[in-house]
């Protein structure tokens, strides 16, 4: 008998044709958010006979379908009859679930283990985490086994990702070592959920489009010694080939296409269409300009967790004249070099073979400390100066700036130009630039970021996703998905859900101030600035390029810090940065304190540097910081509260019979 079986999964659709025990075709494809249009074209594309018995398992997926439907744990059970499998525990490790599943002596699921809606230990993290690297699924079969293991941070998907980019920003870690480092928390978190189930012996049974990282089924068996683990060839699509087996007897036809999928409602509220908050946006004009012989520049750079920006600007005119903003993809030094190969090629479309002076160059960001010694200069500092200067150099009378980066958001409160008043994001993705396109392109399939905001602003009604967590509007998406929400509502309202995220996590009850400034690469998504701007019932200011106010800002930072006096002058040639190597040559253990960091020995341009450390030891040595003379406020107010205004002791006539307790 030729049976169907179908498998909603979170991320991809299983389907598997049995025609007596032989497997006719089997499909595993990525629905990117599209469940309808995928099953159409699977149907489409394998042969399919007519009015075939068809059985659909999965979570809120099946119920898109006019066929019969059923529940995952029975396909499971099925399928494990079927192949004659004895097992104590089944582990599915799917795009967004992982869960075990103890076996009775029947064959019957007696308890289940699943996670608590944390992405950090699923096949989606893995793969988004992939991306971030400019890597895919297949390359990991080429990451070596001899790769190293580093320890990483396993509370939350979010600590994660922060762990990996950082190691990799600062070069303590190469994509390989990171590859590896992920299949192994993955694998503990698999172990972990044996240890709960209680199974620390016999034999489990490994499904799921995971099982084909050979990394995370070797850590598996490493981790879990005495138990026996299985990986049938139906791993990837189980759930689906148990359907097609229980079909036989409780599968109904298959409908015509048209009719096999059913109109389904959508769960969430819905705002207001952003198109009509646009007027409520004001774009400050580009004051670009060229690059002219004779003029001095500097040199701006914007290290990012997942972008990196480099501009020159005229020291004079303080324009900008050359400018780039590219990929991190883990290595913020060749993220760099590919910057100043650009700055370069602008530079000579206007003044041809002519060189450019650039006695100034600095650097900020969550890389900037790295790219500081790679281009060997003193000017370091932190973003939020760095944003501050570059806002107040378009307006300044600017009281409030949002800053949203790839993986960072920051929000900084200013009076007279000084910033009184910051806070950024407690490790929570959901209000930052890579939620937005990491959701967009893995649920939605929008593979240019450019997308976005054009797709965002057609919306008619933008859902009301909230402002969860990372893993938790990812699960809303595809819910939301499944249930035939349109794909521009569905990207309006995860525009709309990080400017929510944003305002509740990370401005919270701070001020806002009346001239508010939304800057960084989020704003270049032309659909974030009027959800600012309905959320808040505020006029919203971008500045030209809002992607580059960070190393605009720096540059303009390092010309104020040499007028004071606290940066000298160099010499610094693009071309030979771009040649310029940095070399890791050793990890040395600092022993000045009882933590016992280890510092990474960099040598560029035949200079040694120490790099690394929780505190700044290492990075006041590289900047030659020295002691000055400074006021202590604190000890003057002590010495004038009790020496010079106090009464003398021996003459104190006390007025009243009390004693004080501070």
């Amino acid at each position: 008998m030729v049976s169907l079986g179908i498998n909603v999964g979170s991320s991809s659709l299983k389907a598997v044709l049995l025609d007596g025990d032989t497997v006719t075709w089997s499909s595993v494809l990525p629905h990117d958010g599209d469940v309808k249009s995928t099953v159409r074209n699977m149907l489409s594309n394998e042969a399919v006979p007519a009015g075939v018995k068809t059985l659909v398992t999965g979570t809120e997926g099946r119920y898109l379908f006019t066929t019969g439907n059923t529940i995952e744990p029975i396909s499971i059970e099925t399928a494990l009859r079927y192949k004659g499998l004895e097992v104590d525990a089944v582990v599915t490790m799917g795009g967004e679930d992982l869960i075990v599943y103890t076996i009775d002596a029947d064959g019957k699921i007696v308890n289940n283990f699943s996670g608590n809606k944390c992405a950090s230990g699923t096949g989606e993290f893995f793969r988004q985490q992939l991306g971030r690297m400019d890597m895919t699924l297949e390359d990991v079969e080429t990451v070596p086994d001899d790769a190293r293991i580093l320890s990483l941070s396993t509370r939350c998907s979010v600590f994660m990702k922060s762990d990996c980019t950082h190691r990799l920003n600062k070069g303590q870690a190469k994509k390989h070592d990171i590859v590896v480092s992920l299949s192994n928390v993955m694998a503990g978190k698999v172990a972990d959920f044996l240890s709960r189930a209680r199974i620390e012996s016999g034999r489990v049974l490994l499904t799921g489009g995971i099982t084909r990282n050979r990394h995370i089924v070797r850590f598996i068996r490493e981790k879990c010694p005495e138990v026996e683990f299985l990986v049938p060839p139906e791993a990837a699509y189980f759930e689906a080939f148990g359907a097609a087996v229980l079909a036989r007897e409780n599968g109904t036809p298959l409908p015509t296409i048209d009719t096999l999928l059913r109109p389904s409602t959508i769960g969430f509220g819905t705002l207001d269409a952003l198109h009509e908050w646009q007027d409520r946006v004001t774009y400050f004009d580009a004051q670009g300009d060229s690059v002219k012989p004779g003029r001095d520049y500097i040199l701006g750079v914007d290290g990012g967790s997942t972008t990196t920006k480099a501009c020159l600007i005229d020291i004079e005119t303080e324009r900008i004249v050359a400018s780039h903003y590219g990929r991190t993809h883990g290595d913020p030094v060749a993220a760099l070099k590919n910057c100043l190969t650009v700055l370069v090629d602008q530079v000579r479309a206007d003044i041809g073979d002519q060189s450019v002076r650039i006695p100034l160059a600095a650097t900020t960001g969550s890389s900037r400390e790295i790219l500081g010694v790679f281009l060997e200069t003193q000017g370091v500092y932190n973003e939020i100066i760095a944003h501050s200067v570059g806002t107040a150099y378009f307006d300044d009378e600017v009281e409030t700036i949002f800053e949203i980066g790839g993986q960072d958001a920051k929000y900084v409160f200013l009076k007279n130009g000084v910033p009184i008043d910051y806070a950024m994001n407690e490790a929570c993705s959901a209000g930052t630039g890579s939620f937005i396109e990491e959701s967009a392109q893995a649920d939605l399939n929008i593979r240019d970021i450019r997308e976005i905001g054009p797709v965002a602003l057609t919306a008619n009604a933008p859902l009301k996703f909230g402002e969860h967590c990372s893993a938790f509007i990812n699960s809303d998406i595809r819910k939301a998905i499944q249930h035939g929400a349109t794909r521009e509502n569905i990207t309006a309202g995860i525009v709309t859900s990080i400017v929510s995220n944003y305002l509740n996590r990370v401005v919270g009850n701070r001020t806002i101030g009346g001239k508010v400034f939304l800057q960084g690469g989020v704003a270049k998504n032309s659909a974030v600035p009027p959800a600012f701007a309905m959320f808040l019932n505020k006029d919203i200011l971008v500045p030209p390029s809002p992607e580059l106010t960070g190393c605009f800002g720096v540059a303009l930072l390092a010309k104020r810090k040499h007028a004071e006096g606290l940066l000298d002058k160099s010499a610094f040639d693009l071309e030979a940065l771009i040649e310029r190597e940095i070399s890791y040559d050793r990890v040395i253990t600092c022993r000045a304190c009882e933590n016992l960091c280890p510092i990474q020995v960099l040598t560029v341009n035949g200079h040694r540097y120490m790099f690394g450390g929780r505190c700044n030891k290492y990075a006041n040595t590289r900047k030659k910081v020295e002691d000055v003379p400074v006021f202590d406020y604190v000890s003057r107010r002590q010495e004038l509260m009790f020496n010079g205004f106090a009464p003398e002791q021996d003459g104190f006539t006390p007025t009243r019979p009390y004693t004080v307790g501070i």
